[in-house]
């Protein structure tokens, strides 16, 4: 169960596509979250374009979306799955 009874979706964005040899420590803290947060039994959708990492695994979120990281498709994903939280901190570098 989780612990927050008005949180039962979290809409996490992924990394994305990051420079070949940068991508694995935020693949990692990204994939880390979503495993502790569907631990605590939350459902999970995650908006990643990039189908090379492991937070894409077709078992680790409970709806992936591979396509790009803009304002116009993360609205389209609100508006089908209507997340109760947003996670944005396992995006990649700023």
């Amino acid at each position: 169960m989780p612990v927050r009874k008005d949180i039962q979706s979290i809409l996490i964005i992924g990394s994305g596509p990051i420079v070949v040899g940068q991508a694995c420590e935020f693949d990692y803290s990204g994939t880390q979250a979503v495993q502790a947060l569907k631990e605590e039994g939350f459902r999970i959708i995650l908006v990643n374009p990039n189908p090379a990492t492991v937070m894409t695994g077709i078992h680790l979120a409970d709806a992936t979306y591979l396509e790009p990281v803009s304002c116009e498709f993360v609205e389209q994903v609100i508006k089908i799955e209507r997340p109760d939280a947003l996670l944005t901190t396992m995006g990649g570098q700023t």
